[in-house]
C-alpha cells in the first residue's frame, strides 16, 4: 500500500525489508505465504530497476523454495472457500513473470530449476481455472523465447497441453487470452519461425490472433465507465458492494483479459514481422569500395531480389492480409474518449485498465511498425492509405504534448516506416508521388521546433530520419516552394549535427544526408547550401565522436562505422560532380 509513495520504497530497500519478506514465502501459514506473495509482487510491478532490486535482495531463492515445497503435489480443494493457496500460486507466478522479464539471471535461476517440470501440470484447466493456467502460460510466452533450453523441456512436456488449449471452443475474453498465450508459447517454441509449424497449427493461431483483436476494447471501456462509481460532494469514491460490487469486479477483470490478450496478440504480431533479412533489406548494404553514393534501394525492386515482404512465409503473408490483421492492430492506437480515460483513471480499481491502454496503444504502434516493413504497400491502402498512417502517427507526436516517451518513440518510428514504405513505391518508375509536392516552410515548422526541443536520441533520430525522407521525396517535384523545403531541411540538418552529443545520431543525420542528396538532380542544391563544405567540416567531428563513443549496441555500432565509411566518398563524390556545374 506504500509503493506509491518514493521515500517509502528507499527505506523498504535501505531497512532490508525485502529480505525479511522474501522467506515468508515459505511459512507454514497460508495467510503469511499469501501476503508475502502480494506484497513482493506488487513491488515487481514498480519497474525494471525495482525488480534488479529484488533480484539483488535474493527474493528468487525464497520464490523457487516456494515452488519446490509447496506446488510439486498440491492439488486445490474445490469444497475450501480459503483461496490463499490459489491467490498465493498466482501472485507468485506473475513476480517471477515480472522478474524474467527483467533479469536473464532470473530467467538462469528458473532453468536450473524444478519450476518448468511443476508448470505443466497446471495446464489443466478443469482442476486449476483460468487464472492459474493464465498466469503460467504469460510467464511461458516470456521464459521460452530465445530460450532452447526452457523450449526443450516444455516442448516436452507441454507440447499436447498447448496446441489442445490452442483449440478451445469458447470465445470469452479469458479463453482468447489463454489460445492467445498458447499460440504464441508455440512459436517461441519454434525460434520464433512460425514458417516450421505446420500449416493447420499457422493458420490457427493466425486466426485466434485476429478474433482476439476483433474484440471491441474502446467499447469494452465505455460500458465500464459508465458503472464505474464517481466522487461524492466531498470528492470520496465510495466503492460498490455486495452483489453490486461484484458485478462491477468481473466487468474489470474482463476488460483487463481483453487487454491482456490483445496486447499479447500485438506482441506475436510484431515478432512473426520482425524479419531481420527485411530490415536488412530496408536498409540497404554497409558498405561499398566505390566511390558513388549508395543505392539504398537497390534490394526493392532489382530482378531476380526479395521485396522485403516476400521474406514473410506467403501463408503467413495471405493470413494477416485475408484477416486485415493490419487494421484491428491499428485500431488498438486508439484510446477511449478522453472522459472515459478520465473515470478509469480516477477509480482506483481500474487505474491498471488505464495504464494498460496506454501500453496496448504503444505497444499497437511498435507493431504497425513492423508490419509497415513486410505487408505490400497495395494492402495497406496504397499511397494514400500509408500517408494517412504518417498524418495519424504525427498527431499523437506533435500535437499531444505527451510525457510518455515510449509513445513518441514508437510514433516516430511508425511515421519514419511510413515514409520509408512511400519513398520506395514512389522509386518505381511511373509511380512518383504527389503527396507532398504542396509542402511550405510553415508545414515543417512543427516538425522541426519538435526535434529541437527533443531531449530522447531515439526519439530523436527518429524525426531526423524522417524529414530526411519528406525532403528526398519533394526531389522528385522540385519547384521553388520545394527547393525552399530541402535546403531549410538540409539546414537544420547540419545545425542540428553540430550540437548533437550521442555520435550514433549524429551518424544517423549525416546518413539522412548522404541519402538526400545522392539523387543527381540535387546538385544544384547541394551547391547552394555548400553541402561539401558543410559535411567535410562534419567529418572528422563524426570520426572523433566515434573514438569517444565505442562502447555502444551493435545496431548503433553498425551505424556509425558504416557513416564513417560513406561520408568521406559521398563528399568526393559530390565535389567531383559540383566542380562540373
Amino acid at each position: 500500500m506504500l509503493l506509491e509513495s518514493q521515500e517509502s520504497l528507499e527505506q523498504m530497500i535501505n531497512r532490508g525489508l525485502v529480505k525479511m519478506v522474501a522467506p515468508l514465502l515459505l511459512d507454514p501459514a497460508s495467510s503469511v505465504r499469501n501476503a508475502a506473495a502480494g506484497s513482493l509482487r506488487n513491488l515487481s510491478t514498480v519497474g525494471h530497476e525495482m525488480c534488479d532490486v529484488l533480484m539483488e535482495q535474493d527474493v528468487m531463492t525464497s520464490l523457487i523454495f516456494y515452488y519446490h515445497q509447496y506446488t510439486e503435489s498440491w492439488i486445490p480443494d474445490p469444497t475450501s472457500k480459503n483461496k490463499d493457496d490459489f491467490d498465493t500460486f498466482v501472485q507468485c507466478t506473475n513476480l517471477l513473470l515480472n522478474l524474467c522479464e527483467s533479469s536473464e539471471l532470473a530467467v538462469k535461476y528458473l532453468g536450473d530449476s524444478k519450476i518448468l517440470d511443476i508448470f505443466p501440470k497446471y495446464l489443466d484447466l478443469s482442476t486449476f481455472g483460468v487464472d492459474i493456467v493464465t498466469a503460467v502460460m504469460q510467464c511461458l510466452f516470456v521464459v521460452v523465447e530465445d530460450n532452447p533450453l526452457a523450449t526443450e523441456r516444455v516442448k516436452n512436456s507441454s507440447e499436447r497441453q498447448l496446441k489442445e488449449l490452442l483449440l478451445l471452443e469458447d470465445n470469452d475474453p479469458s479463453a482468447l487470452l489463454i489460445k492467445t498465450l498458447a499460440g504464441g508459447v508455440i512459436i517461441n517454441m519454434c525460434g520464433g519461425n512460425i514458417s516450421i509449424l505446420p500449416v493447420d497449427v499457422m493458420n490457427q493461431i493466425i486466426a485466434t490472433l485476429a478474433r482476439t483483436l476483433s474484440l471491441d476494447h474502446r467499447l469494452a471501456c465505455n460500458q465500464l465507465s459508465s458503472n464505474v462509481p464517481l466522487s461524492n460532494a466531498v470528492g470520496k469514491v465510495e466503492p460498490p458492494k455486495g452483489k453490486e460490487g461484484q458485478v462491477l469486479e468481473n466487468q474489470i477483470k474482463s476488460v483487463l483479459q481483453v487487454l491482456d490478450a490483445q496486447q499479447s496478440a500485438i506482441e506475436i504480431i510484431a515478432n512473426v514481422c520482425s524479419c531481420d533479412d527485411a530490415d536488412d533489406c530496408m536498409e540497404g548494404p554497409e558498405s561499398s569500395d566505390s566511390d558513388e553514393p549508395l543505392d539504398e534501394d537497390s534490394c526493392s525492386n532489382g530482378e531476380g531480389v526479395l521485396l522485403a515482404e516476400d521474406r514473410l512465409p506467403p501463408e503467413l503473408l495471405e493470413g494477416l492480409i485475408s484477416l486485415e490483421i493490419f487494421d484491428k492492430v491499428w485500431a488498438r492506437t486508439q484510446l477511449p474518449p478522453e472522459n472515459v480515460l478520465t473515470i478509469l483513471k480516477e477509480y482506483e480499481g481500474t487505474q491498471l485498465i488505464y495504464k494498460k491502454l496506454h501500453n496496448l496503444q504503444t505497444r499497437a504502434l511498435l507493431c504497425i511498425n513492423n508490419i509497415l516493413l513486410n505487408l505490400p504497400i497495395e494492402n495497406l491502402g496504397g499511397v494514400s492509405g500509408v500517408y494517412k498512417i504518417w498524418a495519424a502517427a504525427g498527431k499523437l507526436v506533435f500535437k499531444q504534448n505527451s510525457e510518455n516517451l515510449n509513445l513518441l518513440e514508437s510514433a516516430t518510428a511508425v511515421m519514419r516506416a511510413a515514409l520509408d514504405k512511400i519513398k520506395l513505391k514512389s522509386n518505381e518508375k511511373g509511380n512518383e508521388s504527389n503527396l507532398f509536392s504542396e509542402l511550405a516552410l510553415s508545414d515543417i515548422e512543427l516538425m522541426l521546433t519538435g526535434i529541437r526541443d527533443c531531449q530522447e536520441p531515439e526519439i530523436r533520430s527518429n524525426l531526423i530520419r524522417m524529414i530526411g525522407i519528406l525532403a528526398l521525396l519533394l526531389v522528385s517535384n522540385l519547384n521553388e516552394t520545394s527547393s525552399n523545403v530541402i535546403c531549410t531541411i538540409t539546414d537544420f540538418i547540419l545545425d542540428q549535427a553540430h550540437k548533437e552529443n550521442e555520435v550514433w545520431v549524429l551518424a544517423e543525420a549525416v546518413d539522412t544526408l548522404v541519402d538526400l542528396y545522392s539523387e543527381d538532380e540535387t546538385d544544384l542544391l547541394a551547391a547552394k547550401v555548400k553541402l561539401v563544405d558543410k559535411l567535410a567540416v562534419l567529418a572528422p567531428i563524426l570520426k572523433n565522436k566515434a573514438r569517444q563513443q565505442k562502447k555502444l549496441p551493435k545496431e548503433y555500432k553498425v551505424l556509425v562505422t558504416t557513416a564513417n565509411s560513406n561520408l568521406p566518398r559521398f563528399i568526393k563524390y559530390k565535389k567531383a560532380r559540383l566542380s562540373k556545374l
